[in-house]
């Protein structure tokens, strides 16, 4: 597990280290530019040329300290300063005359377009930046994008917002980004991550109880976290200690998404799992899935049967309610009666998220919701673009509010509580396919039903479902990937 700080986050890390525990801040900045100079030696040669351009702040200090120690290294190296001189920063002054006491070269701007440096390396703002970059600023940000060199980032692409991954008006798309201490937010969320190229994360030496003073760091997974995070499998386990799984829906129309449903969740794990379903969906549904058992949720007369409703929250040790229950008047009736009547845990997706409201949803903190941003623009009452932009502050408000655990789906998959935030990194574009969310939403229910903690199942069914989805297309292709396919990729990743 990683953490991911948004820019007031790294301005605590950075304080604290230096205000509270007395680290020097130009110790610092030195040894962030030892780590920066650490991955240039080690991925381009002496005489390749570099050019650092380096803004104003703190961020331009460390491009200043790299290139001084570049060239006692024996590389040819320059720097291009943009901005006024006078508002430098304290640590960054102190860089600059560094610098000149030991010859590094100051180039104009125009040297970004020299044939006489190969590499260019960004570092004009850090992850502070909360306004839109114009002026001379964005003049060098157009050369360096249009230069066709190697481009380095120093700590995040200047003009991407560290919170969100927003491009301030034009941002550096970079090659590779050497971050500091810690992986950033705008790194990981979409567009910042197209232009953050391949991330390297530096200790830069911020000590323990640094860390631990930031209060609600975002995290995400790598594969090295799999064995802790899936359920466990008890060796004298059977189908009951593994639990069971009910999944509501499925009109006479769509039988497909809960048929998704229940096999992701026999797939992750589930002991047994329940399908409850409209009456004439029977025989397709367990052709397709024949472990399955099957109970119909409406009566002869076609209107809801609330006894035997009654028996499938009875059977179940976590609900699934509303892949493919459809919107019509029975299905609304169905929506009502489980979540007055479920005290399990419950993962709502699909219709039963446009069936419910915001205020049924209050305090019901063993819920999850699955929504994708036109869902959760229903839920919230907020536009789909606002949600999109700030998925995150979308999420953690939603969560806090109502006290139900929320799976904001997009390209970066947001999972929080109102205050745990998990953001998903696995996964690819092969995965905006129909029924991709269906199995999502079954593989959360079979790791719930093994007694995985609410959040901790959907953080890990998110992380999961990506890496099926990536095991699929680095296999074979994103075109081709489908729900299905997802479904068999998990036994790879499992």
């Amino acid at each position: 597990m990683r953490y991911l700080f948004t820019s007031g986050q790294s301005k605590q890390l950075d304080d604290h280290a230096i205000n509270i525990i007395g680290f020097p801040g130009l110790v610092l900045m030195e040894k962030a530019a030892m780590t920066l100079v650490s991955v240039l030696m080690e991925r381009e040669s002496r005489d390749s040329g570099i050019l650092i351009v380096c803004g104003s702040g703190n961020n331009g200090g460390d491009g200043l300290a790299a290139a001084r120690m570049l060239q006692q290294h024996g590389f040819r190296t320059a720097v291009v300063l943009v901005g006024d001189p006078e508002r430098m920063t304290p640590d960054a002054r102190k860089q600059l005359a560094l610098a000149a006491a030991c010859d590094v070269p100051v180039q104009s701007e125009e040297a970004v377009g020299s044939p006489f440096y190969s590499v260019l390396v960004d570092s004009l703002f850090g992850v502070g930046l909360s306004r839109d970059i114009g002026g001379v600023y964005e003049k060098v940000i157009q050369d360096i994008n249009a230069s066709g060199k190697k481009i380095y980032a120093v700590d995040i692409p200047s003009g991407i917002n560290g919170d969100d991954g927003r491009v301030m008006n034009v941002a550096v798309k970079a090659d590779v980004t050497v971050t500091f201490g810690v992986n950033k937010l705008g790194l990981v969320l979409y567009p910042g991550c197209q232009y953050a190229g391949e991330i390297i994360i530096g200790d830069i030496g911020y000590p323990r109880t640094s860390y631990e003073a930031v209060e609600n760091p975002v995290f995400y997974f790598e594969p090295e976290d799999l064995p802790a995070i899936l359920p466990e499998r008890a060796p004298d386990g059977h189908k009951g200690s593994f639990g069971h799984v009910a999944v509501i829906g499925g009109s006479s129309k769509m039988s497909g998404a809960v048929l998704l449903s229940a096999k992701a969740a026999y797939a992750s794990g589930a002991g047994l799992v329940m399908i409850c379903s409209a009456r004439a969906n029977r025989d397709l549904l367990l052709a397709g899935c024949p472990e399955a058992m099957f109970e119909a949720y409406e009566g002869d007369d076609g209107e809801p049967d609330f006894l035997a409703l009654e028996r499938v929250l009875t059977f179940a040790d976590t609900v699934v309610l509303g892949p493919g229950l459809g919107r019509e008047e029975k299905a609304k009736k169905i929506t009502a009666y489980v979540l007055k009547n479920c005290d399990k845990p419950m993962i709502l997706d699909g219709d039963a998220l446009v069936l419910c409201s915001r205020e049924e949803l209050k305090g019901r903190n063993s819920i999850i919701l699955t929504p994708h941003p036109k869902e959760f623009s229903v839920l919230s009452h907020q536009e789909i673009s606002y949600i999109k932009e700030h998925l995150g502050e979308a999420v953690r408000e939603f969560a806090a509010d109502t006290g139900c655990i929320l799976v904001g789906k997009d390209a970066r998959t947001i999972v929080g509580n109102g205050s745990r935030q998990y953001v998903n990194v696995s996964g690819n574009s092969g995965m905006g396919t129909g029924g991709s969310g269906d199995v999502l939403t079954g593989i959360i229910a079979g790791f719930a039903a093994q007694g995985k903690p609410l959040f901790d199942a959907a953080a890990a069914g998110v992380y999961v479902h990506g890496l099926a989805g990536d095991f699929y297309s680095e296999t074979y292709n994103p075109y081709s990937l489908t729900a299905s396919a997802l479904i068999d990729s998990l036994k790879n990743i499992l």
